[in-house]
């Protein structure tokens, strides 16, 4: 018999919370392949509508300060509806993305918090 013992903890996913000054744009991609990398990182945000979970959504964040937009591809994990009001709290993870990419979208994120 075998005692596996684990030297670090399992870390819950994290999401960074997308603060209502940046503009959000989703596009639910239909097509998208499903057998690509899902990170343990995410970001999370208050949406008026709620979508479904395992839908896969470009994003676009945008600024008033900002040139351009910063895309990147996220798989929705959660949706829970925002007790009291008509609003949802999504949670969604990384898709199809690497790690250079994640920080510079938390990086992003957190300038503004």
């Amino acid at each position: 018999m075998f005692d596996i013992i684990y030297s670090k903890p399992m870390k819950p996913n994290h999401y960074t919370e997308i603060p209502s000054t940046f503009e959000i744009f989703l596009e639910p991609l239909k097509d998208y392949s499903i057998h690509k990398h899902i990170s343990a990182r995410g970001i999370r945000f208050i949406h008026p509508s709620d979508i479904e979970v395992a839908t896969i959504l470009k994003i676009s964040l945008k600024m008033v300060s900002m040139t351009g937009e910063l895309d990147f591809i996220v798989k929705v994990l959660k949706s829970t509806k925002v007790e009291g009001e008509p609003l949802f709290e999504i949670h969604c993870n990384f898709y199809d993305t690497n790690a250079e990419k994640e920080d510079e979208v938390l990086e992003l994120i957190k300038s503004y918090l």
